[in-house]
């Protein structure tokens, strides 16, 4: 086991998922130490190299200093865990840019054929479609590098329930407000029309009535009025028609909201909208360090992947490479083993064959030489014979 602690950034990234929401709030080493078993197969890294009980007191460390309930504090405990490239920006810049002008173009659309509500929910699906198009057109226009492996997780979006709930809630602040505008300024309009309630009339049908009774201008703010009731407008569709609009894009609409009440000098309603704009906010900040975090330590795990991959391409080589060479050794084994035995024989059959030459070649010669045996029998003997004879 290693003697020293795991690294609280290494850390944080391993547990991120696990101690955040409720359980970013958890103290005691027992529940972490819980928390990190039944987290275990995600945890390999660490507890491979760090036993789990100091592991669960960095973690308990972290959470003290409630490192992993805000993005912000890891932010500044961990920099460069959401450093963004610049070329990274730019493209987060290029997919909210693209977003807006989506969505602009779903507004203008239901504005221009509002006669129908049934069209202008069709309109609505066209500009989503495009978007998607644009961009899956731009994610494969990127230059192929480790980048484009990573899916972008811009433009930032909240989930629908919630926008619907900050629209909505909006737009009957603004409705309360025109009505009690409309009391205070044109009460014989509201009589003459029956309208004796905010939900008696649509947003659109208060602005264009405050258009024709605009308030004082001293209370107008710095904001061209035709902007202003433009802007409400996307706030009604974006609630009616239920687009799907970006985080931003929310906090733009909210921050009109709120221009639009002070332009009434309704401060009180005013002020809700400016609180609801900085949770809002909050939220996107929050949103947009996640998103940091995660495309980070998705490059950081990719890169690593890449190694290992590349490492793993050696090995194969190698692998191979082996083979080959195991292969031609066996080869030459066995041939020298073939060699040997083809040696052996050979000699054997040598010694064989210059055994029986010899014999064969003598008794070759005795069968040839039989009729000159006398002969040469006499000119062995013929001395003897000579002595022989002269004795006799």
């Amino acid at each position: 086991m290693a003697k020293n602690d795991p690294d609280e950034r290494l850390v944080y990234l391993a547990c991120q998922h696990i101690f955040r929401g409720s359980h970013s709030h958890v103290r005691k080493s027992k529940v972490i130490r819980s928390l990190i078993q039944e987290n275990k197969p995600s945890l390999t890294d660490i507890l491979r190299e760090h036993n789990i009980d100091r592991t669960v007191q960095v973690v308990k460390k972290l959470l003290e200093d409630q490192v992993f309930d805000d993005t912000l504090k890891a932010k500044i405990r961990f920099p460069e865990l959401f450093d963004v490239s610049p070329t990274q920006s730019a493209e987060r810049e290029a997919s909210e840019a693209e977003a807006a002008r989506g969505e602009a173009s779903t507004v203008r659309e239901i504005s221009e054929r509002e006669v129908s509500r049934d069209t202008a929910i069709v309109s609505q699906a066209k500009p989503d479609d495009e978007g998607d198009r644009e961009s899956k057109k731009s994610h494969l226009e990127r230059e192929p590098d480790i980048n484009q492996a990573i899916p972008s997780l811009y433009p930032v979006y909240i989930q629908y329930r919630c926008q619907h709930l900050i629209t909505t809630t909006i737009q009957n602040l603004l409705e309360e407000s025109c009505f009690e505008f409309a009391q205070q300024h044109f009460p014989r309009i509201l009589i003459t029309k029956g309208w004796d309630c905010p939900e008696a009339v649509e947003l659109t049908a208060w602005t264009k009535l405050i258009s024709q009774h605009p308030p004082q201008p001293a209370k107008v703010i710095n904001k061209p009025i035709d902007e202003l009731f433009g802007l409400l407008h996307e706030l009604r569709h974006s609630a009616v028609h239920r687009l799907r609009k970006t985080a931003n894009s929310i906090e733009r609409l909210a921050e009109n909201a709120q221009l639009f009440l002070e332009a009434l000098d309704d401060l009180d309603r005013s002020e809700k909208v400016s609180v609801l704009r900085r949770e809002l906010k909050g939220a996107i900040e929050e949103l947009k360090r996640n998103k940091d975090l995660l495309e980070g330590k998705l490059q950081t795990q990719l890169k690593n992947i890449q190694k290992k991959r590349a490492e793993l391409d050696i090995c194969e080589q190698n692998a191979i490479k082996s083979m080959g060479i195991d292969d031609q050794q066996c080869q030459n084994d066995v041939a020298e083993s073939l060699n040997g035995a083809v040696r052996n024989l050979i000699s054997n059959e040598t010694q064989n064959a210059n055994g029986k030459g010899r014999l064969f070649s003598r008794d070759q010669w005795l069968y040839e030489s039989e009729d000159e045996f006398p002969r040469a029998d006499l000119t062995i003997y013929s001395p003897e014979l000579d002595e022989g004879s002269s004795t006799e």
